[in-house]
């Protein structure tokens, strides 16, 4: 069902009949005229392209649904405490460092923004809000010993600070302090206390902190506590992270509905822009099938988004074989790209691998080449593979999927190494174990035929000459007497089953966009 987005549009055909009703003034000039083109015909044209406008104007779609989504609403700020006293040891190896591992532990498992500061006697901004946690620890874990420069820590300061910013939920990291009065208003204080006993602080240079010739021992100051909404003694586990995040952030998220919908205003567009040409422009009659022709060939190019569109939609519904004929229509990098990934999904590796190698484009000849490593893979030819990946990593050193394709091939081919080398000691050992048996065996028989000859010389020396039939019998005791040649079966060597290496394979096959503007999250 199509509907319209913009159906007040339509009050601009109000301006169409004002155009009609002075079709005596409209005219247009004579020079353009040609081959006997009526002024009338050219103004229903221009009336019926101005219609066509009208209604790419209200914007029809089509396929109108509601969804669901989750946005991440819910945003918190960690403030750690660098003051002198968080290098105590009663936690391994110190407060710092054992802070820093429950705020990474924090940042794993909340779903949401977070900002990070740190702070002593003064209160400074590490991080603003964000969502990308790699770049939070990267911060985090960067924080040198050499700031801690101050013995003491004010809280009222980190309080002020944060509210300066914005900020409104607020988890401090921190073994305490010495406080009486805090004025918490508008922030929710969140407080992980950090330590278990008095300890002392060891230096940069070994030494422990003294004073007056005495080990100063620093404890947690549990006053803090008070002013917090949210209060615990950080453990070895994640139980109080865990327990921290589920009461006092669990519901990070906001259910919202947005309206998706399928756009085709670029029909009535395309053929409004057709008839406005045709509408101020002439054209021979030789020419004008001439210009029909390149018109549908411009047309079917505006359209191709659709055909992209629906490849997709049938990639992404797992329909590949659709996909790689509606891809195939196109005769760019892209194109192949796509072609080549539709292929490997229907596990035509060898297709698919002929398609990746003529992608030239150096936007996605890295992807190609780690995709032709997959290939080589997929049909057992592991060298190829590690070629192909070792390429890819030329061009995208931080690949992380093609150095994992290439260190598991590699020690694939070691250990296929390592086991043929055995196997062929093995074989060579059988060997020459079953030779010198065989010679063993012949020995005996041929001790034994010469036992028989000197036997049967005795006997002929002391019997007359036998009947035919006793040489007929004779014959027949030597044919009992040979013992029965037994049949050496040849060693079978088990061939190691290559399929199983390549099911750990990683896939990397990404489609690309294809049109101008679109990008890769949308594919």
């Amino acid at each position: 069902m199509v509907e319209f987005l913009y159906p007040y549009s339509f009050l601009l055909l109000v301006f169409l009949v004002l155009f009609f009703r002075k079709s005596a003034e409209f005219k247009l000039n004579p020079k353009i005229i040609a081959n006997k083109h009526s002024i009338k015909f050219k103004k229903y044209i221009l009336g019926l392209a101005y219609i066509l406008l009208v209604v790419a104007l209200a914007r029809p779609v089509t396929n109108k649904k509601e969804i669901n989504t989750h946005m991440n609403i819910k945003k918190v700020a960690l403030a750690l405490d660098i003051s002198r006293s968080m290098l105590a040891s009663d936690v391994y190896p110190n407060r710092l460092t054992f802070a820093k591992h429950k705020i990474e532990q924090f940042i794993d498992k909340f779903n949401g923004e977070i900002a990070i500061m740190a702070f002593s006697n003064t209160a400074f901004l590490i991080s603003p809000y964000t969502s990308d946690k790699d770049t939070l620890k990267y911060l985090l874990n960067n924080i040198d010993t050499s700031y801690i420069t101050s013995t003491g820590t004010d809280f009222e300061n980190l309080i002020n600070t944060a509210k300066k910013m914005g900020y409104t939920d607020l988890v401090v990291f921190s073994d305490g302090g010495d406080i009486k009065k805090l004025d918490t208003n508008g922030i929710n204080l969140y407080v992980l206390l950090i330590g278990n006993k008095p300890s002392p602080i060891k230096l940069k240079n070994g030494e422990l902190l003294s004073q007056n010739g005495k080990i100063v021992m620093v404890g947690i100051n549990k006053n803090i506590l008070k002013f917090a909404k949210f209060g615990s003694i950080a453990t070895n586990s994640d139980n109080d992270i865990q327990k921290l995040i589920s009461q006092n952030f669990a519901k990070t998220t906001n259910n919202k509905k947005i309206v998706v919908y399928k756009e085709l205003f670029i029909y009535p567009l395309s053929l409004a822009v057709l008839l406005l040409f045709m509408g101020f422009f002439s054209f021979p009659k030789k020419v004008l099938p001439l210009f029909l022709f390149f018109t549908i060939q411009a047309k079917a190019g505006i359209l191709d988004w659709y055909y992209l569109d629906k490849a997709k939609e049938a990639y992404n519904q797992g329909n590949y074989q659709k996909s790689y004929e509606l891809y195939s229509k196109f005769n760019n990098d892209e194109a192949k790209f796509n072609s080549a990934d539709s292929l490997y999904k229907m596990k035509k590796y060898k297709e698919a691998l002929k398609l990746y190698s003529e992608i030239k484009d150096k936007k996605l000849l890295e992807k190609s080449l780690y995709n032709q490593g997959n290939c080589y893979a997929k049909i057992g030819n592991i060298d190829e593979a590690i070629k192909k990946y070792e390429e890819a990593l030329k061009l995208n050193p931080n690949d992380k999927d093609a150095k994992y394709n290439l260190e598991l091939l590699k020690k694939h081919k070691q250990n296929k190494n390592k086991n043929s080398k055995k196997q062929n000691k093995k074989n060579n050992q059988n060997k020459s174990k079953q030779s010198q048996k065989n010679k063993q065996k012949n020995n005996k028989l041929q001790n034994k035929k010469d036992d028989k000859k000197k036997d049967n010389k005795q006997h002929k020396q002391n019997q007359p000459k036998p009947a035919k039939s006793k040489k007929q019998q004779t014959q027949k005791d030597k044919q009992k007497a040979q013992p029965k040649q037994e049949n050496i079966k040849p060693i079978q060597i088990k061939q190691t089953k290559n399929t199983q290496i390549f099911n750990k394979i990683k896939s990397q096959t990404l489609m690309v966009p294809l049109s101008k503007g679109e990008n890769k999250n949308e594919w």
